[in-house]
């Protein structure tokens, strides 16, 4: 019965996130014919694959990009620096850095929620879970545990030299940019699920 002993503590744990985090999605409670039919389906199979989204990470303090009325795009007509202007522009780079500089304290403390935790016992605890393939890269999935993950869009928490392919650890590289940059200060107005801020202008 591990998947339904699982989704019932997350289901009562949702409850106290909607109250913290007002950017998390609205949602309709499952039934339990739903919570039996996946409960079923978990307890029958022994190579399950996990796909994660945005989604997931909401209830850690973390926003989307889409949900309705909560995600970013609703709370912002800014979207994300493209791959190919922070390539080709370094006025975007510097843009990035600068921001991602201030956020990064706040979006790299941020810890798992139960559905991360969930997922990892099923993959260590009750040996369902194969692998774990996840869009995110705030790297939630690890914090909690889970070995067998692919971070289909890497992850925030390592920085890669776009001339040499050097990769160093993202803690690292922020106290390389404090040191660079002694006399910076920001305030992070809204964090993005990349890490990306909104600064303001104060």
């Amino acid at each position: 019965m591990c998947g339904l002993h699982l989704y019932r503590a997350f289901s009562s744990a949702n409850k106290c996130y909607n109250i913290l985090f007002p950017f998390v999605p609205r949602y309709i409670p499952a039934h339990d014919e739903d919570i039996e039919k996946i409960n079923n389906f978990i307890n029958s199979a022994n190579n399950l694959l996990i796909l994660t989204g945005a989604g997931i990470s909401t209830e850690s303090g973390i926003p989307d990009y889409r949900s309705e009325g909560v995600g970013l795009y609703a709370r912002s007509s800014r979207r994300p620096i493209q791959y190919q202007d922070f390539v080709k522009r370094e006025a975007t780079r510097k843009r990035y850095w600068a921001r991602n500089y201030v956020g990064w304290p706040r979006f790299s403390s941020f810890l798992p929620n139960p559905v991360h935790f969930m997922i990892k016992d099923l993959e260590i605890k009750h040996e369902k879970v194969r692998c774990v393939v996840t869009q995110n890269v705030d790297r939630l999935h690890s914090k909690a545990g889970s070995k067998h993950v692919i971070e289909l869009h890497g992850s925030a928490f390592k920085v890669m030299c776009l001339g040499c392919d050097n990769t160093v650890d993202r803690h690292y590289f922020q106290a390389v940019l404090e040191e660079m940059n002694p006399y910076m200060k920001g305030e992070s107005v809204m964090i993005r699920p990349d890490g990306d801020v909104d600064i303001s202008q104060s």
